[in-house]
């Protein structure tokens, strides 16, 4: 359902503005390049993939940029999709992904030149321990790019109780900070954040139709797991004002 209502990727899109015509394929690779300038990898370079998903962002780098990626899931599906997907020869770089916790890190200290999360993080049940093993494996001067939604400002009563059904069925929470703390709690420098809100709220209608249209291909509890999905769904992209979206660079000290 998310590769189709998204264009293939699994996170959201990004357009300049309401005139942009960006098809939403276009949209959700350029959400990708965006990750990928603030890394700025160089050539030779070894990246982090922190939440691979299916493979198509790391897909899309090496396509491009001549470095080795690293990608990490814990889903073994998503892993052998991942693996699966066609290297041809004339990418000048390389990508594998293995069946890895984050916060379970196995990787020596200092192994990777950058990383990246691309709406992964918020999946983790204990991000400080994901974001200080990034940190650890990360050499010094290293970038650890992060793409995700958070909070900006409080709750009120009613609609904290609505987030607590959100994030126990959709398997999630969000830092309220922009995990500058944890960051800098695990020696890492946050050098820039820039807001993108605007810029990825037109994916939000496309995954909401495709949660209702689930919904009315599926039976029995399927379809009211799907129903639910929307109902909550479409109250948390688009009834939240405090739900926010950007891209945080961090440095390794």
């Amino acid at each position: 359902m998310y590769d189709r209502a998204l264009g293939g990727n699994l996170h959201v899109g990004y357009w300049d503005d309401e005139a942009d015509g960006t098809p939403m394929q276009a949209a959700t690779d350029r959400l990708t390049d965006l990750v990928t300038e603030r890394l700025a990898p160089t050539d030779g370079q070894h990246l982090f993939d922190v939440g691979c998903g299916h493979g198509r962002s790391a897909a899309r780098i090496i396509e491009r940029h001549a470095v080795r990626i690293t990608g990490i899931s814990v889903s073994a599906y998503q892993v052998e999709l991942a693996n699966s997907r066609p290297q041809p020869p004339d990418f000048p770089g390389r990508a594998t992904f293995q069946l890895v916790d984050a916060v379970e890190n196995p990787f020596p200290d200092e192994s990777f030149d950058g990383a990246y999360a691309i709406e992964s993080l918020m999946h983790m049940k204990d991000k400080e321990a994901a974001l200080g093993h990034i940190a650890r494996v990360l050499r010094p001067g290293g970038r650890l790019v992060i793409a995700e939604h958070h909070l900006e400002g409080e709750l009120d009563i009613p609609d904290a109780a609505r987030m607590a059904d959100a994030y126990a069925f959709f398997k999630f929470s969000l830092s309220d900070d922009r995990y500058e703390t944890l960051l800098r709690e695990a020696g890492l420098k946050v050098v820039d954040h820039t807001d993108a809100t605007e810029n990825v709220q037109r994916c939000y209608d496309s995954m909401i139709r495709g949660w209702h249209d689930a919904a009315r291909t599926s039976d029995g509890e399927r379809a009211r797991e799907w129903e639910t999905a929307a109902d909550l769904g479409g109250w948390f992209f688009l009834d939240v004002p405090q739900l926010r979206y950007g891209f945080t660079t961090a440095v390794r000290l």
